[in-house]
């Protein structure tokens, strides 16, 4: 019974924190949308290639590929990649919804526009991919889904992808790093507040 009624609590201090937070964080701090989980990273042809996952929210309602941003971690965000679709119809425009209909970074796909020309990506840095998804019928919803990410190589010399993470230790003003290829980036104070 007691375990029942700390449980009840930690719920409901949950909630009463989230709710204050939206209450007294002003609406200017919002300038990134919210994250509703991981890009799916792998690599083709030695390029990154970029799908979003099939969670419960997508399998619910059908959703298509919206933008797709990559920037280098960090304040400024510079280089990088932006596309977004031009075709309001869809016809032709290649849905990243799995690893195998991804898209290679860099590649002009039917039915989009690129924003920013794709900037060579550099081994051993961090960067930040960004794909949104929208409903394509009835009530329209956004769904976001990002990942930090670094390109380096394995032992036998293959391209691979490797996660990246801030680093407290690294210079304040860009503190990325890239992880090793069994590490894991530390879950944020948001993550473990919304059960990321």
């Amino acid at each position: 019974m007691l375990n029942f009624c700390r449980t009840k609590k930690r719920v409901f201090l949950r909630g009463s924190l989230i709710c204050l937070l939206l209450v007294i964080l002003p609406s200017g701090v919002y300038a990134k949308p919210m994250h509703q989980g991981d890009v799916i990273i792998t690599v083709r042809e030695g390029l990154p290639c970029f799908s979003y996952p099939q969670d419960k929210e997508i399998q619910k309602r059908p959703y298509s590929f919206s933008a797709l941003f990559v920037t280098e971690a960090g304040p400024v965000g510079k280089g990088g990649w932006e596309m977004r679709i031009t075709s309001p119809d869809r016809k032709g425009l290649l849905e990243p919804d799995k690893p195998e209909t991804c898209i290679k970074y860099g590649i002009h796909q039917p039915g989009t526009r690129d924003i920013h020309n794709a900037e060579p990506l550099l081994m051993d840095t961090p960067y930040e991919v960004f794909i949104s998804v929208r409903t394509v019928k009835g009530p329209r919803y956004e769904r976001n889904y990002s990942s930090y990410f670094c390109i380096t190589r394995d032992e036998k010399g293959n391209k691979i992808i490797v996660a990246a993470d801030t680093d407290d230790d690294k210079n304040k003003y860009n503190p990325w790093k890239c992880l090793k290829p069994d590490e894991k980036p530390k879950r944020s104070f948001w993550e473990r507040l919304f059960g990321k």
